[in-house]
């Protein structure tokens, strides 16, 4: 991997590996909200590797075809969540990345298409380490999903919207969730162009999922109870 670029991106060649069916199909599906948008993601392939996750002892990756007007660009070692296609110049979506021996984590990549270059950064640093719903916005400018913060002063895990090129915190929901498990019961979800709703899992202390919703434009939110938990994945 090389330096960093501007806007917190760095640039890095791609390493073989794969992709399954149903992330092209999302992706795909993102990308026809707009009738001229011309571009599709086709599956190519996908292998086992070590997993991002650290309660999981084996994780698939997946190598994927982006066909735009530009022409043909190969993604590798990407993950869920699906993509998201962005008119027919850019694609933006999660990879996982291992460096020597290290534990693999994910980055955010994004590929401006054509160009046959892809620029990744690290996800935030308080992304919940089991939070799969890791989402772009279908726009492309924003990133969604739950925080922790494990500091005496707020400790817990809490719905968190941050701006995808700065970096900055948009919406920040209440603290004080969690959840005694090993696996990952939060949720969230994009309505276009950048609505939002974000599940908390506050089942630590049986008060059900805690949900952030609002539109990032506005930063205005609503924050509710759910008794049972959401199914968005």
């Amino acid at each position: 991997m090389t330096g960093r670029r501007a806007g917190g991106f760095s640039s890095r060649s791609p390493v073989v590996l794969g992709i399954i069916a149903a992330i092209a199909v999302a992706a795909g599906a993102c990308g026809s909200r707009d009738e001229e948008n011309r571009t599709r993601i086709n599956v190519l392939d996908s292998t086992f590797t070590q997993s991002w996750q650290t309660m999981q002892d084996t994780g698939v990756v997946y190598r994927i075809e982006v066909i735009s007007p530009a022409g043909a660009d190969t993604i590798r070692d990407v993950i869920p969540p699906p993509p998201v296609i962005i008119g027919d110049t850019l694609v933006l979506g999660l990879v996982q990345v291992s460096e020597d021996s290290s534990t693999p984590e994910r980055q955010i990549f994004r590929e401006r298409l054509g160009q046959h270059r892809i620029e990744t950064r690290p996800l935030p640093p308080d992304v919940w380490p089991l939070f799969e719903d890791v989402l772009i916005s279908p726009n492309g400018r924003y990133l969604a999903y739950v925080g922790e913060d494990t500091t005496p002063e707020n400790p817990g895990t809490y719905a968190v919207v941050r701006d995808l090129q700065s970096g900055a915190v948009l919406v920040k929901g209440p603290g004080g969730g969690g959840c005694d498990c090993d696996e990952d019961f939060n949720h969230a979800r994009w309505f276009p162009p950048d609505s939002f709703e974000i599940a908390v899992a506050h089942t630590n202390r049986k008060a059900g999922w805690q949900r952030v919703s609002g539109r990032v434009r506005t930063r205005r939110i609503h924050v509710d109870t759910l008794s049972d938990e959401p199914d968005w994945h």
